[in-house]
């Protein structure tokens, strides 16, 4: 656990210590240009390494045999092989190890810990804004600027330097993408902007503003105006509440996205009992799954992500589940064939309407030959090893019951007036009977 906890601390201490410089600020990055400088979903692995979840654009953490140093080292040598730099900051030992790389304006943060015998790797891509560069109330003063986090110090409370932070980035043209705490979101592209604005502490009274910025593996837009707003790159999820209607959500998502290149699957929301929803897919085949549900006051929507390849993925994945199940199915029908117990009975020779059916076998003879019949069966079975039940013939009708094994039972059923037709029926549980080899009786 205190591997665990230092880990954290390093990796978050390691984002503040690196100096700026030796990076070009850029504006916030599209998806797109984001994936022609790194896209982690692609990035090569340690040997034996295994992705945790899905793996995407900007985020990368995986477990792999080795150690810290080692699995840090690996990751170094991908990324300078691609082009990227270290940047000074860095920290290395036996518990963790952890940096941010630069390229083009880039960040991307590497920290590795050791877990459970193997190494735990996590890569970041922070996206390519620089922190220090944003617009702040003009009160605020610089308190340190790092290439991926940047503080000031303002002299109004927090909530008013907030307020007018906000009004700032988004006259910019950055988009409220929800909070959390003393902690607002915005949006520009595909990059999200982490603003928090605290009471500094020995400071006076001063307010301190923090901001540091993220790349989102999917840029998934929000309406202007919600209840909440929360994001998961994770899971490339954007969850809402909105005081609005379903069809008035999935018009904002029809033109907002089809800006973007997103065609709706169908004319409007899909109803399912309690819930609708609406597919949008552009022309890469990526997948965008709108779905949303009245819950009191307000409407619950999630808006998830999909690349073409990851729907693909799924698909392939049910497939093998589906195949896997019919090959379960079928061992196990196999297995309870090969256990399955077969015997041939002996049918007389003038026995008539002879069918084998259902594991069992039945036929007709002349009256008076019933009795015999079924008793000369019993007979046959008892001497192939069947337990009978003692049972003595009688002259109208009947039946044995001879058991092999728990589980296995054969009755010899007959009925034998002395006119007409005497039938004879054999029936087994846990078995079943086989035409006997050789010519059909005669009689038949």
């Amino acid at each position: 656990m205190r591997g665990i906890q230092a880990a954290r601390f390093v990796t978050v201490a390691s984002l503040f210590i690196a100096p700026a410089g030796g990076l070009a600020a850029q504006e916030a990055a599209t998806v797109e240009a984001a994936a022609k400088v790194v896209d982690l979903s692609t990035f090569p692995l340690m040997p034996g390494g295994v992705a945790n979840g899905p793996r995407r654009l900007a985020g990368l953490n995986y477990a792999a045999p080795g150690d810290a140093r080692g699995a840090f080292a690996f990751q170094k040598a991908a990324l300078e092989e691609a082009g990227w730099s270290e940047l000074p900051g860095g920290y290395q030992s036996d518990e963790t190890c952890s940096g941010v790389f630069g390229k083009g304006g880039f960040k991307v943060s590497v920290a590795t810990t050791p877990a459970g015998g193997k190494v735990d790797v996590s890569i970041l891509n922070l996206g390519d804004v620089d922190p220090s560069k944003l617009p702040v109330p003009p009160d605020a003063k610089p308190l340190y600027a790092f290439p991926t986090a940047a503080a000031f110090l303002a002299q109004e409370a927090p909530a008013e330097t907030v307020d007018a932070l906000q009004a700032l980035l988004t006259a910019r043209g950055w988009e409220p993408y929800g909070e959390a705490g003393d902690v607002r979101f915005f949006k520009k592209n595909a990059v999200r902007l982490t603003a928090r604005s605290t009471a500094a502490p020995a400071q006076g009274g001063a307010t301190m503003i923090q901001l540091s910025s993220e790349l989102m593996s999917a840029d998934l837009p929000a309406p202007a105006k919600t209840l909440s707003t929360a994001y998961a790159d994770a899971t490339k999820a954007l969850a809402l509440d909105v005081d609005m209607t379903a069809d008035d959500l999935a018009a904002f998502y029809r033109e907002t996205l089809g800006k973007a290149g997103w065609k709706p699957t169908t004319e409007g929301p899909v109803k399912d009992g309690p819930r609708s929803f609406l597919i949008f897919r552009n022309d890469a085949k990526d997948l965008a799954y709108l779905e949303m549900r009245d819950v009191g006051d307000r409407l619950r929507a999630t808006l998830t992500h999909r690349t073409a390849a990851e729907d693909a993925e799924i698909a392939r994945r049910a497939e093998a589940a589906v195949s896997k199940r019919k090959a379960d199915s079928k061992r196990q029908a196999d297995m309870a064939a090969a256990d399955r117990i077969t015997f041939t009975v002996t049918v007389p020779e003038d026995a008539r309407d002879v069918k084998y059916e259902a594991g069992g076998v039945e036929f007709k003879l002349p009256a008076g030959r019933g009795t015999a019949a079924a008793g000369s069966i019993r007979d046959e079975l008892q001497e192939a090893g069947w337990k009978g039940d003692g049972a003595k013939p009688t002259p109208l009708g009947g039946a044995f019951v001879l058991t092999k094994k728990a589980g296995v039972v054969a009755t010899i059923v007959y009925a034998d007036a002395g006119f007409g037709d005497a039938a004879v029926a054999i029936t087994a549980v846990g078995a079943e009977v086989e035409r006997p080899a050789g010519p059909p009786p005669s009689g038949r």
